[in-house]
């Protein structure tokens, strides 16, 4: 259907282009006949019409909406219901997002990022004081026109979608980059300091060209630093950033709502202060400056020649370049145990601690690993460790036989004391009697090889296993680790299902893979009367509609239907049973439908 209505008028409108897609339908540039002027015509997926609660509450934030009535947020026109389903009417802005600009130029410089985040944050600062949330703040949010004013799009649209039950998957098209702590808790209260969160991590990219999560970071991952996790400060990706924009970003990204700023105009407070010299001031179409430069610090320092400059430039990159591998950091990971504990771990001949160790940052390739414990046969073993891999090593001491513990040497005398009447006999044993050398000898290396197997582990959806107690983040993609052969405890854990535990036998060079599935998937069909209908679980409406091929559900015991507005569903609901299982589960459900009455 997209392709087909290009061309064509529907309602008032001439379609004339596709703009976008999103989960709610396509946006279609189109013309407004009647006002002779191009808008936007975001067209509801037909899915969404069957549902009457959908529409009742899409029609009420609509008109939310509306009531915004500013320069720097895209306008909503009306809302229609056309031949086609409903369309929403908006304000068409010629331009690119923020985020397309950041992914050409990298890191926006402070003269062209404050006048666009003072845009930004009036925008935001006007619908909070009408009592609407964005909750969807993201450089891909941001519209910008070729003269840099500021269009902040699919505003509170993404309240909305939120109707799904936990089934729907968080971090979709890179959203979960830019979710507050609360959001991914998924509080109901969140209220408009998490968009100061969703703001902090756009200025955060915006002038550092990259979010702070590592390229391999699973959605596990990403959750874990956002609740509980370090964000590293802005100036460890961009070390030339004045401190009050690197305070800035990190009061906004504070975990507890409470300790940011408490809304957009406090966050403009700190920023408008940054002495960045005389920025250039964006103006409207009207000619009125959006940043007025009174509000700016001018630069008092004389204009340095080109040659300091470039100077400057060489010596910058080259600055760069050295802390390369700390900003960058490419190590692999290493966690040793050891039976018993309180062994000396040497790696590279180099001693690095005893058992059991957790977290080693250690450099990627060929490793060698001595394990040496008074008492047992010394272990080594080699290990090859490829960039950012995480690795668990855990490695049973035999011990030594007590002749090899203490040895003695022959020939030795100690010192005897005088011959008495009372300790001759004494004496004479002792004159005889080897002497002990309390001198140890080295302690051999155990002669039998430490036998290494691997593992590859996945799984569904992400989160983290522990091997013998070393605990490393996962996903479906899975990860190899090397073993030492036997029996390994894993546990894989999940932050909302729980934990699935089992116990593998690995053997000498065998490679064995495991995939842990927290989900079961349902294959729903409905047949009867209608042929579709809106999913619902354990009496929640979802914003996915049947039939589908692969519904996922967590562990617990849930109720299942399938309802449609004016029609009944035979049958009612179904319930099923939901368990981790190391199998992937596909289970069939059929639903019929009879049009009422």
């Amino acid at each position: 259907m997209q392709q087909s209505i290009i061309g064509k008028t529907i309602d008032n409108y001439e379609i004339t282009g596709i703009l976008g897609k999103g989960g709610m339908g396509v946006v279609y540039k189109a013309k407004d006949m009647t006002l002779d002027r191009d808008v936007a015509l975001k067209m509801m997926d037909a899915n969404f019409a069957r549902d009457e609660e959908f529409l009742k509450r899409f029609k009420s934030e609509a008109k939310a909406l509306a009531k915004l009535q500013n320069s720097n947020i895209v306008s909503v026109f009306a809302l229609r219901e056309t031949e086609i389903g409903f369309a929403l009417v908006m304000e068409f802005v010629e331009g690119n997002t923020l985020a397309d600009r950041i992914r050409l130029n990298g890191a926006l410089p402070l003269n062209k990022t404050l006048p666009i985040f003072k845009q930004l944050l009036t925008a935001l600062d006007h619908a909070h004081r009408l009592g609407i949330i964005h909750r969807d703040i993201k450089p891909g949010n941001v519209m910008l026109t070729p003269q840099d004013v500021v269009k902040v799009t699919d505003f509170g649209l993404a309240k909305i979608q939120q109707v799904s039950s936990a089934t729907v998957t968080m971090g979709t098209g890179g959203t979960l980059y830019y979710m507050s702590p609360e959001q991914i808790r998924g509080l109901a209260n969140v209220d408009a300091r998490g968009d100061v969160y969703s703001l902090g991590m756009t200025l955060y990219e915006t002038v550092t060209g990259r979010v702070p999560f590592g390229n391999n970071a699973t959605d596990f991952d990403i959750r874990q630093m956002i609740v509980e996790g370090k964000i590293p400060p802005a100036d460890k990706f961009n070390p030339s950033l004045p401190k009050e924009v690197v305070k800035a970003i990190s009061k906004s990204l504070e975990k507890d709502p409470a300790k940011r700023f408490q809304s957009a105009a406090e966050m403009w407070d700190m920023l408008s202060r940054v002495d960045v010299g005389q920025l250039a001031v964006v103006k409207e179409s009207t000619g009125q400056p959006i940043l007025p430069a009174p509000n700016l610090k001018k630069q008092t320092s004389a204009r340095r020649p080109l040659y300091i400059t470039l100077g400057a430039g060489v010596a910058l990159i080259a600055a760069l370049f050295a802390l390369r591998p700390v900003l960058f950091p490419s190590d692999a990971t290493l966690s040793v145990q050891s039976n018993p504990d309180g062994s000396k771990v040497m790696l590279n001949g180099k001693l690095v601690g005893t058992t059991p160790l957790k977290d080693l940052a250690v450099d990627p390739g060929k490793i060698s690993v001595r394990i040496d414990r008074e008492g047992y046969y010394v272990k080594d073993t080699s290990i090859v460790l490829s960039e950012g891999q995480v690795f668990g090593l855990s490695l049973a001491l035999n011990k030594l036989p007590e002749q090899i513990i203490t040895e003695e040497k022959p020939g030795l005398t100690s010192e005897v004391p005088s011959a008495t009447e009372d300790n001759a006999l004494n004496t004479e044993v002792a004159a005889t009697k080897p002497v002990r050398d309390e001198t140890r000898t080295a302690r051999p290396v155990d002669p039998r090889p430490v036998g290494l197997g691997t593992l590859r582990l996945a799984m569904v959806p992400d989160g983290s296993v522990s091997i013998d107690g070393s605990r490393s983040s996962i996903g479906k993609s899975g990860m190899s680790f090397q073993v030492a052969a036997g029996d390994r405890e894993l546990v894989f854990e999940h932050p909302q299902y729980g934990t699935k535990r089992t116990t593998i036998k690995v053997n000498p060079g065998e490679t064995k893979t495991l995939t842990c599935y927290f989900e079961t998937y349902f294959s729903i069909v409905v047949q009867g009367d209608a042929s579709g209908g809106m999913i619902s679980v354990n009496g929640k409406a979802t914003d996915i509609f049947a039939p589908v091929a692969r519904f996922p559900l967590g562990p617990g015991r849930h109720r299942v239907t399938v309802t449609r507005f004016g029609y009944e569903t035979q049958g009612g609901e179904r319930e099923v049973l939901v368990a981790p299982s190391f199998e992937e589960k596909t289970v069939p459900l059929t639903f019929t439908l009879k049009k009422e009455g």
